[in-house]
């Protein structure tokens, strides 16, 4: 018989388990807006090691555009390999720049998202203003 007792089953911790929101991570000490990574199960500042406050992000229909872009693209990658057509390959790299691009509109849309829901004092008016939030 063990000693040790557990109260709770033990659950893993996955990327689905974000449920339907990007996360992003606020540090009050540093001042700084992060994606929060996701395999990070507590929500800390990578600058400072602080604790953040996490914001939730809803996902919009670009982050599933984005799934199916990568899938394509592998598929294309894995379809040039076999048959040498160079168009799967010029295909793959249109699809991979095309990913960047949406990926970088739907980051920097869900950190104008995060910032309206930081709350500024008066003491953190100068900091914004230096970082153009305000």
């Amino acid at each position: 018989m063990s000693n040790f007792a557990c109260s709770q089953p033990a659950s893993i911790y996955t990327s689905l388990a974000n449920g339907g929101s990007v996360k992003f991570v606020y540090c009050p000490k540093c001042k700084e807006l992060r994606v929060k990574p996701w395999y990070a199960q507590r929500a800390w500042c990578s600058r400072c090691r602080e604790n953040g406050r996490e914001i939730p992000v809803p996902r919009t229909v670009y982050t599933y555009v984005l799934y199916a872009l990568i899938l394509a693209i592998f598929a294309m990658v894995y379809t040039y390999t076999s048959s040498d057509e160079l168009i799967f390959l010029l295909g793959s790299v249109v699809g991979l720049i095309t990913a960047f691009i949406l990926q970088a509109i739907e980051i920097s849309r869900g950190e104008r998202i995060a910032r309206a829901k930081i709350k500024a004092t008066r003491s953190d008016a100068t900091t914004f203003r230096k970082k153009g939030w305000l």
